[in-house]
């Protein structure tokens, strides 16, 4: 019996849901849009009418709509907590953008509230489903750079307050919150997008060994930021069997987004984990003095691009999303469905938030500081066309 597509909903129609939007194409087998709903007005509008959706007039509308089964929570980080309370206490399912919430205490404060509810909660990033992460996944189960050792995670992101970033305007006209990504972090803001795919597939993280910093506090905002956060953060993760991941964030250093998995056989490479189509270079480890030659001035020389698990299914081009952003509220949506786990729980969304917070607060914690959290194991996407 073929499956009814599920409603969802969207709560906040800021910069990032315009890429939310675009990627629904991609499932329509699994999910219908019932409407739209933002605070603001004039943001609400504009989106509407650019992606031609329906409006509702207030959140209590959404909430009574009973043709809406998801809440997807696309506001603002400080706004995650109380719109996810919202959802669940109207009887919706919820998947929120990340972080879950602010501190591990309120994630699991929602987890919990989710659960006495009987209710799903689900969190992004959803990146560890993409393409380019699972055929890096699916080549360290075959074991093809032998026993894992260590994990190199940047997310560095440029020095992003030199940058044009008035000029980030999204596709139904919404600028990029500079002020909110400034004040939220790049550490809450992006560690995920790490910490997803280490945990997939390496298990939950067991201690954090962290440092982080404000390192230009002028962001060149007007009027200057009241509490901006730390632009930079590293951290030494430690996972069972052995295996150690250092996971850098920051807003300062050159863009680098490099995923790299060190075996004693050898290193994967993703070249973009934020995008599915990346890239994913296998290379061997280089003994000789000429092939350590390589390896330090020619290194796309020294290694070979594996075979993608399957294709991506995101079309490519300037101003396309990289991600399918989508992929994750599906997966919840299908879950529901199947009446089975979810690979982005809400057990695996407070453990990255704990842990994000370790990274860019660890003065709250001893040092290091040992993970109360923990997660199930991820099973891996094993597509017809791939492995």
């Amino acid at each position: 019996m073929t499956q009814e597509p599920m409603g969802i909903a969207i709560v906040g129609c800021g910069y990032v849901a315009d890429s939310y939007r675009y990627c629904l194409k991609l499932h329509g087998d699994t999910l219908r849009l019932t409407g739209v709903y933002d605070r603001d007005a004039e943001r609400l509008k504009a989106f509407a009418g650019y992606w031609k959706d329906q409006p509702y007039a207030s959140l209590d509308a959404l909430l009574a709509d009973p043709a809406c089964q998801i809440v997807l929570n696309l506001t603002d980080p400080h706004n995650h907590a109380a719109v996810t309370r919202a959802a669940l206490a109207g009887g919706k399912h919820v998947y929120s953008e990340k972080p879950l919430g602010l501190s591990a205490q309120e994630a699991q404060e929602l987890a919990g509230l989710a659960d006495k509810a009987g209710l799903r909660l689900a969190g992004a990033p959803c990146n560890f489903l993409g393409e380019s992460v699972q055929t890096a996944w699916a080549a360290v189960r075959a074991g093809v750079i032998g026993r894992v050792r260590l994990v190199y995670a940047e997310l560095d992101d440029g020095m992003v307050h030199r940058a044009n970033y008035a000029s980030w305007i999204s596709r139904s006209g919404r600028a990029w919150p500079a002020r909110g990504e400034f004040e939220t972090g790049c550490t809450y803001e992006h560690a995920g997008y790490a910490l997803g795919a280490l945990v997939a597939m390496f298990g939950p993280v067991r201690r954090v060994s962290a440092y982080s910093s404000l390192l230009i506090a002028d962001k060149k905002t007007n009027p200057p930021l009241s509490n901006p956060a730390p632009d930079f953060s590293s951290g030494c993760l430690e996972f069972d069997g052995g295996i150690v991941a250092r996971v850098t964030n920051s807003i300062v250093a050159p863009y680098d987004h490099r995923f790299r998995i060190v075996g004693e056989d050898g290193v994967i490479e993703i070249s973009e984990i934020w995008d599915y189509g990346s890239s994913v270079v296998l290379r061997r480890a280089s003994t000789g003095r000429l092939g350590r030659l390589i390896e330090r001035r020619w290194p796309q020389f020294s290694g070979r691009r594996l075979k993608p698990v399957r294709p991506p299914l995101l079309k490519r081009g300037p101003g396309l999303p990289t991600m399918d952003f989508m992929r994750g509220v599906a997966e919840l949506a299908a879950a529901i469905s199947q009446r089975r786990a979810c690979k982005l729980d809400a057990e695996l969304a407070m453990h990255i938030t704990e842990v994000t917070e370790m990274l860019q607060h660890p003065d709250r914690f001893a040092h290091p500081a040992v993970v109360a959290s923990t997660c199930k194991p991820i099973e891996p996407e094993i597509w017809a066309t791939g492995q």
